[in-house]
């Protein structure tokens, strides 16, 4: 059967009238999500074992004859005969092209039916696979590297001739094998709430870097962790970013020797004690030191 026998213009389509004379019409639905899309030039994944649709072509018809049985098609519809590349962050078209291919027509699951079932709920094509390879049954077979956009036919049972075709150049799209544009990659991940496989490559991404982050953070910390003073216990435990404070108030203790080695580390046995020159507290048996200041860089920051 040639479904697309009676190809028809947009005014043939709005004039056309059946049943009780009541205008067949198709609405696609999100039309404000295909949109966004459009606008990037959108891209849709085919592959070997085929790749379901998103964003999933859905639309509402009206105007059928509630009574009669009609099968639903949708066609791919390949446009301008030139294969594609992606150069410089944009589609730019080449000289060759690929032959159509030979039967790009997904008929509906649940064709033929009612007119008053196809209009009491809105016609989803959820369920659509695309794929490269020819010979997948109950797969639409697309060239890579094309662009499509797609046609709904409403064909009543009975009458192959009496057929009902709507264009949807909303849901133009190009085939590709992997995502080109980054742009349509984070839409996808935006909308689509089946998206993952990519949500959670992005969230590992995050967790790697911030574990990276807080591994040169923690690194600059260190100090904290391996300091092992003798009289520990006399001093206020802080947090981490109090540790610069904290160091600087431990030379203030005037029991401690002052000298880098000791300030630093656990006082050496058998050092001499060294304290600081505060006008008091100076004797022979003891160096004097002046307390000296460090920078951020210095103290391992």
């Amino acid at each position: 059967m040639n479904i697309n026998s009676r190809d028809m213009t947009t005014s043939e389509l709005q004039n056309l009238t059946w049943g009780k004379r009541h205008q067949v019409r198709s609405r696609l639905l999100d039309a404000q999500l295909w949109s966004e899309f459009l606008a990037i030039n959108n891209e849709m994944i085919v592959t070997k074992t085929g790749r379901r649709m998103f964003p999933v072509i859905k639309t509402q018809v009206t105007g059928l004859c509630p009574g009669d049985m009609y099968t639903v098609f949708l066609e791919f519809v390949q446009v301008v005969g030139q294969r594609w590349k992606y150069i410089n962050s944009e589609w730019s078209p080449t000289t060759t092209s690929d032959p159509a291919t030979k039967n790009p027509f997904y008929k509906h699951p649940e064709s033929p039916n009612f007119g008053k079932h196809w209009m009491d709920q809105p016609i989803s094509f959820a369920k659509i696979k695309l794929t490269n390879r020819p010979d997948n049954p109950g797969q639409t077979h697309l060239n890579s590297l094309h662009q499509y956009e797609t046609k709904l036919h409403i064909v009543k049972v009975g009458d192959p001739d009496d057929v009902q075709i709507f264009a949807m150049p909303q849901t133009r799209f190009m085939a590709v094998t992997a995502y080109q544009n980054e742009e349509v990659t984070k839409l996808k991940i935006k909308y689509n709430p089946f998206a993952k496989a990519f949500k959670d490559t992005k969230v590992k991404a995050e967790e790697k870097d911030r574990r990276e982050h807080q591994d040169v953070y923690q690194s600059a910390l260190g100090y904290e962790s391996s300091l092992n003073f003798s009289h520990q216990e006399n001093y206020n435990t802080t947090t981490s970013d109090d540790w610069l404070s904290q160091y600087g108030g431990q030379r203030e203790q005037m029991n401690r020797c002052q000298c880098t080695a000791c300030y630093f580390v656990k006082p050496q046995v058998n050092h001499k004690k060294c304290v600081p020159i505060y006008g008091s507290g100076q004797d022979d048996e003891h160096s004097t030191y002046q307390p000296a200041s460090y920078s951020w860089t210095q103290l391992g920051g």
